[in-house]
């Protein structure tokens, strides 16, 4: 009978995620990947290739990931607006406790390897158009439903993706609760023409 098998790449994939996503590419050593993996240099360089490849691959898992559940959240509401403020009301939560309080995998190697790394860069911009396309459809929803005030619109997209940018950046600074969401609802203000559909906890 054949041994069953031990080493499942895609599990080993999710946990180099975090070690890279909490610590970076520079800082992250073979030797902390081959332990939390618990794989010797050997298999892992069989099993990804060298470290940069291996990078490459969290990189695509991250981004097709977070961009999927970005796209859901905001998408996930009939209301354009409670799609968005659903989307911030979350992530706060995540920087708060959950694994964004590393900051985001995608701007986090944005500002440490995208300026000499071209596929990495073409990866990071991929991540932003997806957002992007995604608070502008929920943007265009409320136009159409009249929530937004006039001037105000898809085109206000950019906006919304530099703001998750922004706090994915603060978040590396361990913020306060009433911090984050300070910066969150006045940068959600433009959105105020819709405020009776906008959560209790928003508009607080």
């Amino acid at each position: 009978m054949a041994r069953p098998k031990q080493f499942d790449p895609e599990i080993a994939l999710d946990l180099a995620v975090d070690i890279f996503w909490e610590s970076g590419f520079e800082a992250t050593s073979i030797e902390r990947l081959c332990r939390r993996l618990k794989l010797n240099p050997g298999s892992l360089y069989g099993a990804y290739g060298d470290k940069r490849a291996l990078f490459i691959a969290i990189l695509d898992r991250y981004v097709d990931k977070v961009s999927l559940e970005a796209i859901q959240r905001i998408s996930g509401s009939p209301s354009g607006i409670l799609g968005i403020v659903n989307y911030f009301d979350f992530l706060i939560e995540a920087i708060l406790g959950g694994k964004r309080r590393w900051g985001c995998l995608i701007t986090n190697s944005l500002i440490e390897l995208a300026a000499r790394e071209p596929e990495i860069a073409a990866k990071v911009e991929l991540h932003f158009t997806r957002l992007e396309t995604a608070f502008a459809s929920a943007l265009a929803r409320a136009q159409a439903a009249g929530e937004l005030r006039p001037g105000f619109g898809p085109e206000s997209a950019p906006y919304f993706v530099c703001l998750v940018q922004g706090l994915n950046v603060l978040a590396r600074t361990k913020p306060t609760r009433a911090r984050l969401r300070a910066i969150v609802d006045v940068a959600l203000d433009p959105l105020r023409d819709g405020a009776a559909l906008l959560s209790p906890k928003s508009v607080a």
